[in-house]
Parts: C-alpha cells; sequence; structure tokens
C-alpha cells in the first residue's frame, strides 16, 4: 500500500513538474532518473576503472613526473585515475557536470557519484580505497554557490564504496581564477601552491590509511587535482597511494 502511495504521488509530480532528461531534454519515465533510457543506455563510458593504465593516469602521471623531475623526491607509485564518461565540449553529456556545477542540480551530484562509485567498487586497483577526499572550494566561491559539486559527487560515490569522505583535510587557501580560458602552463600556475592540508585534522587512524582518493567533476589538463595531490605528499609518503577519479575526462579513452 505504501508503494503505491510513493508510486501515485511520483506520477502526480511528474505531471504537475515534468522531469526532463539532462542530455537530451526528453520527458522521463516514473523509473528513469536524470537520463532517459536511451541517454543512459548510450552513455560514452571510459571503463578506465577496468585499465590501471589508462589515458587519464598516463597524463596525470605526466603531470607528476614532470613537477618532480631534477628532484631528490622518492619514487613516486604510478598514481591511479579513472573517470565515468568521456566528455566533449560539443557532446550532450557535458550537460551532466554543467547542470551539478552552474544550475544547482546537487540531486545529480550524487546520483552519478554513486555510478562513478559502483565501477570503482568494482575495479580491482580502485575498490582498497579508504578515504575519498573532494577538490574544495574556496569558501568565498562555495558561499556564493551555496555548495561544492565535488563534494557532491564524492558523497554519492563515498556511500556506495564504504569509504569516509573528508572535506576539511585540504583547504584552498586563495581564490583562483577559472581554469576554462587558461592554457596548460597557465593552468598550472593558476593553481600551483594553492591548496594546503590541515596538519591538525590529520585523522587519529593516520598510519592505517593506505589509499586516498581524490574526487572532482571534469578532468581536463590535471593541474588541479596535482595541486591537491602535492598538498596531499606533503604529509603523507609515497606508500600511501593517491589516485583520482572525475565524472567527466576531456580527451576521450
Amino acid at each position: 500500500m505504501k508503494q503505491m502511495i510513493t508510486e501515485g504521488l511520483s506520477l502526480l509530480a511528474d505531471l504537475i513538474l515534468p522531469r526532463t532528461c539532462i542530455t537530451c531534454g526528453q520527458r522521463l519515465l516514473m523509473y528513469e532518473q536524470h537520463l532517459c533510457l536511451k541517454c543512459l543506455m548510450d552513455m560514452p563510458l571510459t571503463y578506465f576503472w577496468q585499465r590501471s593504465h589508462n589515458p587519464m593516469a598516463d597524463r596525470f602521471n605526466e603531470v607528476i613526473q614532470k613537477s618532480i623531475a631534477g628532484c631528490t623526491a622518492p619514487h613516486e607509485p604510478y598514481a591511479y585515475a579513472a573517470a565515468l564518461f568521456s566528455y566533449r565540449s560539443d557532446g550532450s553529456y557535458r550537460q551532466i557536470p554543467y547542470q551539478i556545477k552552474y544550475h544547482g542540480n546537487t540531486e545529480a551530484g550524487r546520483h552519478f557519484g554513486r555510478m562513478l562509485g559502483r565501477k570503482l567498487a568494482s575495479s580491482d586497483y580502485l575498490k582498497d580505497v579508504d578515504m575519498m577526499i573532494p577538490v574544495p572550494l574556496h569558501w568565498t566561491r562555495q558561499w556564493q554557490r551555496g555548495y561544492n559539486q565535488a563534494e557532491m559527487i564524492a558523497e554519492g560515490a563515498a556511500s556506495v564504496m564504504n569509504a569516509p569522505m573528508r572535506t576539511d583535510m585540504i583547504v584552498r587557501r586563495r581564490r583562483t581564477k577559472t581554469q576554462t580560458r587558461l592554457d596548460i602552463e597557465g593552468k598550472e600556475r593558476n593553481v600551483a601552491g594553492a591548496f594546503e592540508f590541515r596538519k591538525d585534522r590529520l585523522p587519529e587512524n593516520g598510519s592505517t590509511i593506505r589509499h586516498i582518493l581524490l574526487i572532482d567533476d571534469v578532468f581536463t589538463t590535471g593541474s588541479t587535482l596535482h595541486a591537491c595531490f602535492v598538498a596531499l605528499r606533503s604529509v603523507f609518503p609515497p606508500s600511501v597511494r593517491i589516485s583520482v577519479a572525475t565524472l567527466g575526462f576531456v580527451g576521450g579513452g
């Protein structure tokens, strides 16, 4: 009886305020969530979670190796990376991170975060993550927006992977320019040193942490995620693996 009432209310809500597919705009059926069945089936999944070495991971590791070239830093293990789908600026699936980031669709953020989390949980090399950290916004930008889109995604992923999410360990010390119109070197300079690890928030079980996952919405050059990586590495030794995951990956797979 309760289920019938719930379904009836859902149908009524859809009649009053129809839900539409994020990517194609088609009206959603009652059991469809955020994407219509066709767009869900056509989603350009990367399958990076099935490949420890993939274009996203290779690109991120290139950024890491470039930053430590010529340094006496200890050996840095290969960083794992995965994204849910391939992102194209002229593709309809770009609407997913766009709606989450700029239109306050936080429930979509959690929904696609859970979708990402299920893929990561099936991965032989990412399923052992024991802490998730979303890329933080500067407090002024989060105050203006009202939320952090990366946090919504991480919240969804963490709920599926049964890994704790921490939002207090890395802070954005300065407000950076938007990365959208900057070239690769400009993006690197823009976020260099922008993040700091709060050592007073190091968890009591810090010595038992073995695998940290950084979460963001879209991976382009990896500059922002690398800046967070550097902040984490200032505290955690190379024996603690640091991986990255996003909804979208710019560059195909």
